[in-house]
């Protein structure tokens, strides 16, 4: 048996002695790293729908450095390829801390190079073992949620577009399906590396998660995965008394009703001191004695309650009018900024160059083509400009994002962030494209070079321009401070002394009567307020109640096509001249 003993460990150190010097096993400082169980993967191209489990390579995808750390491994990667990831991460808006501590070289090395066939299903709603991001190369990639395919520049990501990355940052299921539209070539980065990059020094991984939810909200509104009313502009109502009646959410009702209950509660409290401490004669549901003390010094202020009822229900009703008048101005100057748009569109598909069998050129397409993204681009920054919950997508990191969802080109980015354009106005900027690009296809004859279009398109861009200015010169002169503080005081004053001055006409029944009182006018002043925010920048109602400006835009991208494909084919042939 002693024999057999000090064999095994004769063995077994000189196992451990040629571990030592072939560099398989290392001491370092308090551990011991087994680099036999670092997995090293293939760094060539992986094509997509391979059987190998993506979350095996997000876990082994890394080495250990010269101090026996553990870093993600590098793929080898040309020039032009490390250029092009650096160019998408540097403008991303989810890895600038990660470019500003200088990690952005080693990032860009750690994504290796996969091949997608069309019809590949990438990601699917709901996936929680895909555990890698993308960034396209080539190709295109179509985006499916809850079984429906969203449609326009929303719906269809190309290069440099990023795919996948917000599961990884939020740690949460795949909240879209995608699907390789054309074949795809893209860089693909695992969960692991990419949490590794997230966690240095200087990258604020909290304010970016808040910042990209609160960018990719207003996109998803935009697009149409998330809508207010279903789709409509306005919430719609029935003619019907029961419905009407029955209905609740979105109603002045829903706004209103705290501050009638306050009313009456203000009522039954002083019915009830009034009782307590003066011992009045009649009874609680009878009217009250004229001449009992109290009572005959509340009539005064009864009278002084009802020369006030006539003057704030003149005042409220005029000045519901004139927010309602807002409200509609603002309505209607949207949908004649949509009419100037389609009235561009009619006209450039209309003279666009043609081939001999009515067709458009291939220029002509192209035309059509940048002219129409031009037009969506200007239509969602005209509402970027002037409201609240939008007015993320025209900073520089909401273009970032929009850049990063194949929404805009990197040209188009680098145009609009920089200083200049930034001065201009990225909705100026996009108009300003407009026409030079229609100026430019004059003078190649992609359109007609004469006056007539010309003056016309001028006039249109011009009417465009003026419309949309019009709309913040009414919201900066809605209504003026001292008329809503009049108002407001007015209704205020009113609502205060009628639980008092109606105690002496109707007694116990003055709890009820305030209650609607105080409903009816109060819900008057709300609904002049609401209106008189026709964008729901101030966020005075908790409902959603105006315009969702999301329809607005989705129906601006729809129009941008509208007359492309309506004149692409001709029922007869043309013969005249670009």
């Amino acid at each position: 048996m002693g024999i057999i003993f000090f064999t095994i460990v004769a063995y077994a150190t000189t196992y451990l002695a040629d571990a030592f010097q072939s560099g398989h096993i290392r001491f370092s400082s308090l551990h011991v790293v087994s680099k036999a169980n670092v997995h090293r993967p293939n760094p060539l191209s992986i094509r997509g729908g391979s059987s190998q489990p993506t979350a095996q390579l997000s876990s082994q995808n890394f080495d250990l450095d010269s101090n026996d750390r553990l870093q993600p491994i590098r793929f080898e990667r040309t020039e032009e390829e490390c250029a092009y990831i650096e160019s998408v991460l540097r403008t991303n808006v989810l890895f600038q801390d990660v470019v500003r501590q200088g990690s952005l070289i080693d990032l860009a090395t750690a994504f290796d190079r996969v091949e997608y066939k069309k019809g590949d299903v990438i990601f699917s709603q709901g996936d929680t073992d895909k555990d890698f991001m993308l960034i396209l190369e080539e190709g295109e990639c179509k985006i499916t949620i809850d079984g429906e395919e969203i449609e326009g520049m929303y719906g269809t990501m190309r290069p440099p577009a990023m795919v996948g990355e917000l599961a990884l940052l939020m740690d949460k299921d795949r909240a879209a399906t995608v699907t390789a539209k054309t074949n795809v070539v893209a860089f693909r980065l695992d969960r692991a590396s990419f949490k590794y990059f997230m966690k240095g020094p200087l990258v604020k991984a909290d304010d970016i998660k808040t910042d990209i939810k609160k960018i990719d909200q207003v996109i998803d509104q935009v697009s149409g995965v998330k809508t207010r009313y279903g789709g409509d502009i306005i919430r719609q109502f029935k003619p019907s008394r029961r419905w009407l009646w029955g209905t609740w959410h979105g109603t002045i009702l829903q706004q209103s009703w705290k501050a009638a209950a306050a009313s009456m509660l203000v009522s039954t409290c002083f019915i009830a001191a009034l009782r307590f401490f003066c011992r009045p004669t009649w009874a609680p549901g009878q009217i009250p004695d004229p001449t009992f003390p109290v009572i005959s010094r509340l009539i005064p202020l009864a009278k002084l309650w009802h020369y006030l009822m006539t003057i704030t229900t003149f005042i409220l009703t005029f000045f519901l009018s004139q927010a309602y008048t807002l409200w509609r101005n603002m309505y209607d100057t949207t949908r004649k900024i949509q009419g100037r748009l389609n009235d561009i569109g009619l006209l450039i598909a209309s003279t666009v160059e043609r081939d001999d069998k009515g067709k458009y050129t291939a220029r002509g397409e192209a035309l059509l083509d940048d002219i129409g993204n031009y037009s969506r681009l200007f239509h969602l920054f005209c509402f970027a400009n002037i409201s609240k919950k939008f007015q993320v997508l025209s900073t520089k990191r909401g273009m970032s994002r929009m850049l990063s969802r194949g929404i805009i080109s990197r040209q188009e980015y680098n145009a609009l962030t920089c200083p200049s354009s930034t001065n201009g106005g990225p909705h100026n900027v996009c108009l300003t494209w407009i026409l030079i690009k229609c100026l430019t296809a004059m003078k190649d004859k992609t359109l007609p070079n004469d006056h007539a279009l010309r003056d016309m398109l001028f006039h249109k861009l011009c009417d465009l321009r003026g419309t949309f200015a019009g709309i913040s010169d009414q919201l900066n002169g809605r209504i003026p401070l001292a008329y809503a503080h009049f108002v407001q005081v007015l209704v205020d004053s009113f609502m205060l002394i009628a639980p008092f001055a109606l105690y002496s006409e109707l007694g116990l029944w003055s709890i009820p009567a305030v209650g609607l009182l105080t409903l009816f006018y109060t819900g008057l002043l709300d609904l002049a307020k609401i209106l008189l925010d026709p964008l729901d920048n101030d966020e005075f109602y908790e409902a959603f109640v105006n315009v969702d400006i999301g329809v607005l835009i989705r129906e601006g991208n729809t129009g941008s096509t509208r007359w492309k494909y309506s004149a692409e084919m001709l029922p007869f042939a043309t013969n005249f001249e670009s």
